[in-house]
């Protein structure tokens, strides 16, 4: 019976999240992230396990600077949402240090790096980079994209340093 059950998680888990192709992806731009940002948003979202975790990144032009993790008021293994007043705190912290909000990221801890039906039409209006980190796999996989009127558009990240 529990193996069943198992099974059947498994199964709803890897419906959720689409391939590639399904999305609609396409490769074109570049952002960089130092191997630093990267392992703090792979700590960041292992701390969050089960659950899905997010939070906003900011730099300049294509390059991240800072991470900036938030709650997510919504615990759950297969979404998120950010507090506006939290949003609100983190964008006027990213000013003071005279950057940009150049994207934001959020796990995936049973899918894969590919953005779910739910990313694509929730995705912020602005045109930001949407990072997603893969857990819950033997190796931990993050993705860049432009979401955009439910177009996707996949980044390459170029880890550096």
């Amino acid at each position: 019976m529990v193996l069943k059950k198992n099974k059947e998680n498994r199964w709803k888990r890897n419906a959720q999240s689409l391939n590639s192709k399904d999305a609609g992806v396409t490769l074109k731009e570049r952002v960089f992230l130092s191997r630093e940002l990267y392992q703090a948003i792979v700590t960041e979202c292992k701390k969050e396990l089960p659950n899905e975790a997010c939070g906003f990144i900011s730099g300049l032009d294509e390059r991240c600077k800072h991470v900036w993790p938030a709650k997510n008021i919504n615990p759950s293994p297969y979404t998120f949402a950010i507090d506006l007043n939290e949003q609100d705190r983190i964008l006027n912290k990213v000013k003071r240090k005279n950057e940009d909000l150049l994207g934001m990221y959020h796990s995936h801890p049973y899918g894969k790096a590919v953005p779910s039906e739910d990313d694509i039409h929730h995705a912020p209006s602005q045109n930001m980079y949407y990072f997603i980190l893969a857990l819950g796999r033997v190796k931990t996989d993050i993705k860049c994209y432009k979401i955009s009127k439910d177009k996707v558009k996949e980044v390459a990240i170029e880890i550096y340093g």
